[in-house]
């Protein structure tokens, strides 16, 4: 039986470093979300509505780290091109949370922190994107 050789994992990559941001990120997002709601939603940029909606922040949380976890595995796997499309789909998630911000009356630092997300996503799909070309077998 022969081993089937695999390569390094490319620690070097900003792809991976990019990734891992996110990841950490998010743990921290849902972890705020979780201990505490309010304080997590003024952050995000819509004051207030924890206060009505607790549970729901709640509900937000517990997604913030399935989107954690997912690209969690998937880099552990090395699983670079469904990674990239998942960081490619991913930016219509910070847009839309610009559009709810603004839409709530939120600062406009606040908008271009959610915008800058949205840019931060949409590179590293193409830095994974490309990572995937380059370690295709």
């Amino acid at each position: 039986m022969t081993a089937i050789p695999v390569s390094p994992f490319p620690v070097r990559s900003p792809a991976v470093w990019l990734v891992a941001l996110i990841v950490a990120m998010m743990v921290f997002n849902a972890w705020q979300a979780f201990a505490a709601p309010t304080a997590f939603v003024a952050r995000f940029g819509t004051p207030g509505a924890a206060d009505a909606n607790s549970a729901f922040v709640t509900v937000y949380a517990s997604r913030a780290l399935f989107l954690a976890l997912v690209p969690a595995v998937l880099l552990g796997l090395r699983q670079f091109a469904a990674l990239g499309w998942f960081a490619a789909v991913a930016v219509i998630m910070p847009i839309a949370d610009a559009a709810q911000v603004s839409a709530a009356g939120g600062s406009a630092s606040i908008v271009a922190r959610h915008l800058a997300i949205a840019a931060y996503l949409a590179v590293t799909a193409l830095l994974l994107l490309r990572l995937a070309r380059k370690t295709a077998p």
